[in-house]
């Protein structure tokens, strides 16, 4: 086995080609191998997100008035299960918090 240790991809900086991930063993941050299978699933994910966000939307609070933002801490676990939710609904994160806030408000 050869020391890969070299080699370092940096955005912006590096060029990479076609690679056939079938063939080319490469793993994500996470140690998962990634094939064509999962890029491809990845890149369905990504484009389903994108749909979801409007960058320069209009203002939640109406007219040319900036809506304000909130910052909440939350545990690990409590973000985990955020993400997870936002993601079977096919919706960001924000947009999720979001809703889910208005329904408690509402109710």
């Amino acid at each position: 086995m050869s020391d890969t240790s070299q080699y370092r991809y940096v955005p912006g900086v590096s060029e990479v080609g076609d690679i056939d991930l079938d063939r080319t063993v490469i793993h994500d941050q996470n140690g998962r191998r990634v094939t064509e299978a999962v890029a491809e699933a990845e890149f369905r994910a990504a484009l389903t997100r994108r749909r979801n966000l409007i960058p320069g939307a209009k203002s939640l609070s109406g007219g040319s008035v900036h809506s304000p933002r909130l910052h909440v801490v939350v545990s690990t676990d409590t973000e985990r299960q955020i993400r997870a939710r936002a993601a079977q609904q096919h919706m960001s994160v924000s947009r999720w918090l979001r809703t889910a806030i208005e329904k408690q408000l509402a109710g």
